[in-house]
């Protein structure tokens, strides 16, 4: 395994050896909260991500809160999204922002300031991008994160079907789209980290079955596996497609934590069987 170069990489490898690779997804739709005997409110969703903090006793690397699913209740909710971050940072679990940004220039400097600058009130560790208004352009959001010890997910194969045309198109040198982005965060993270593993890792979508070669071109990225539980990938589909990113590879789960109840306990008896399978992964 590559030497851990950013700090970003180190923090996130060492919560990866302590508590497993899984990253839980906290997604506080409606229909997830009326199942969890919550309201659908910014109060709600609040508390939905205590309890999930609470019933893994904050042993987890990361989370990845969908930021949507808070935003959608205006200011409350992002008052409560950087609550529930802060509540998660001062245990040290390791917060990814699933928001995907993607603005160029001076736009995404703005939006990299919102997760990373100093005080900043909606402080994170990560957070996912897309990268089609070209990967270059996300470079000033990038740079804003490593200066801040923070990393960036850029979507590279995604779990939905829609995204397979665009994503698999050949350019005019033979390679797809997703091989070309991997060849590019590839160069990013030897610009950042040299040798090392860098701090611009890759969305792969677990139900990918060209995720392989995906991952093998990215020998030096934390790989972000969404597509575990609702979305039909297993946590063996992972260790079958990404084997080659052991150790650097974070199976998302989101809905699957409600698969025993929305008790605190229920939950941490998921948790833990989950955890546990994803320890496979290592």
């Amino acid at each position: 395994m590559p030497t851990l170069a950013s700090s970003f990489a180190a923090r996130l490898s060492q919560r990866i050896q302590a508590h497993s690779p899984l990253c839980v997804g906290l997604d506080p739709s409606a229909a997830i909260l009326t199942a969890c005997g919550l309201p659908d409110s910014a109060a709600g969703a609040l508390e939905f991500g205590q309890r999930v903090l609470a019933a893994a006793r904050f042993e987890l690397a990361l989370i990845k809160p969908q930021s949507a699913f808070f935003e959608r209740f205006g200011s409350a909710g992002i008052a409560a999204l950087e609550e529930l971050t802060a509540l998660a940072r001062a245990r040290e679990v390791l917060v990814l922002l699933d928001g995907k940004r993607g603005d160029i220039d001076s736009t995404g400097a703005a939006y990299a300031a919102g997760y990373f600058a100093p005080g900043a009130p909606l402080r994170v560790d990560a957070v996912t991008t897309h990268p089609y208004l070209g990967l270059g352009a996300l470079r000033a959001f990038i740079d804003c994160a490593v200066a801040a010890e923070g990393g960036v997910f850029v979507v590279v194969r995604s779990s939905n079907p829609e995204g397979f045309a665009l994503q698999t198109a050949r350019l005019a040198s033979g390679a797809t789209v997703a091989q070309d982005l991997c060849r590019q965060i590839g160069e990013l993270n030897q610009h950042y980290a040299g040798t090392g593993i860098g701090p611009v890792g890759a969305v792969i979508g677990a139900t990918c079955e060209d995720a392989a070669a995906a991952v093998a071109a990215l020998p030096a990225a934390f790989i972000l596996a969404p597509g575990v539980g609702a979305q039909g990938a297993t946590l063996e589909d992972v260790r079958t497609r990404m084997g080659a990113a052991r150790a650097r590879v974070l199976p998302s789960v989101s809905r699957a934590i409600l698969a025993n109840g929305a008790s605190e306990s229920d939950l941490r008896t998921t948790l833990r069987a989950l955890q546990s399978q994803a320890r496979a992964l290592l």
